[in-house]
């Protein structure tokens, strides 16, 4: 099944933080209440959500505009690092930026 990936610009982002509300079960185990309040410190200013089966598993946010990137939190699901999550989100990041997206360990 294909990963869907969806993106969400600053002014949408307080709903994507509000996990219990917006996201199943899945993502409540993907992303912690310290990771909101981390990411909410550093105003993110996109965040990309993929989804599989309708449930979420792997999110990048970052600062994401035209010509550059700046990743400030990437995770995905550990059951999903197989799927070519990774791949889709950092296609979806070059994507939308028209960046070369270079992860660095």
């Amino acid at each position: 099944m294909k990963t869907k990936i969806r993106q969400f610009r600053e002014a949408d982002l307080e709903a994507v933080l509000d996990i219990e509300r917006e996201f199943p079960p899945t993502s409540r185990g993907l992303i912690t209440k310290d990771d909101v309040v981390r990411l909410s410190k550093q105003s993110p200013k996109t965040c990309l959500v993929a989804e599989k089966k309708g449930e979420v598993v792997g999110f990048i946010f970052g600062e994401l505009e035209e010509g550059s990137c700046v990743i400030r939190f990437f995770q995905v699901l550990p059951e999903y690092l197989g799927d070519g999550i990774v791949t889709d989100l950092i296609g979806g990041v070059e994507k939308s930026t028209n960046a070369r997206v270079l992860l660095k360990g």
